[in-house]
């Protein structure tokens, strides 16, 4: 078994597996409410899936999307199902995605991390800045990264 990926386009692609993965982290596991899991942003974002594949499978189990606030770039929507948790797949979601944003012209990628998360995304080079606020309901910490910063090994 191996990790593969694709980028999809919001508003362009089938995002059918994309939902279906941050509904069952989000909306199931941590108990977000649907009107704020689905925000309206998925059509202006660029989105990162990775599947699990073997020689007669290939199951999606990650993603995570990519914004373009104004002049800002911000990583979000970061989700592994429950059963495929620390073996890279999210590493690998979001690699691709700061790839892409340093590829588009980005000098720093932002993301809003829970603070569970905060761990995960220091081993990646993100930096901790301003305070601890909360959204949905769940204590979360704004992070950045620059091309600097970013360590370029994979945790896969």
């Amino acid at each position: 078994m191996y990790i593969t990926g694709k980028y999809l386009l919001g508003g362009l692609g089938d995002l059918s597996d994309v939902i279906a993965i941050r509904d069952k982290v989000f909306i199931d596991e941590q108990g977000v409410a649907p009107e704020l899991e689905h925000d309206g942003k998925d059509n202006e974002a660029i989105f990162a899936l990775a599947f699990e594949e073997g020689n007669d499978f290939k199951k999606p189990v990650a993603t995570g999307r990519l914004l373009f606030l104004g002049d800002e770039f911000k990583i979000g929507r970061i989700a592994t199902l429950k059963e495929y948790r620390g073996k890279g797949y999210g590493d690998f979601v979001v690699r691709m995605l700061i790839d892409k944003a340093f590829t588009m012209g980005a000098k720093e990628i932002f993301v809003d991390a829970q603070i569970q998360a905060v761990g995960f995304y220091k081993t990646i080079g993100f930096r901790e800045i301003g305070d601890v606020f909360e959204e949905a309901g769940i204590q979360h910490q704004k992070m950045v990264v620059e091309p600097h910063t970013c360590k370029r090994q994979c945790s896969c």
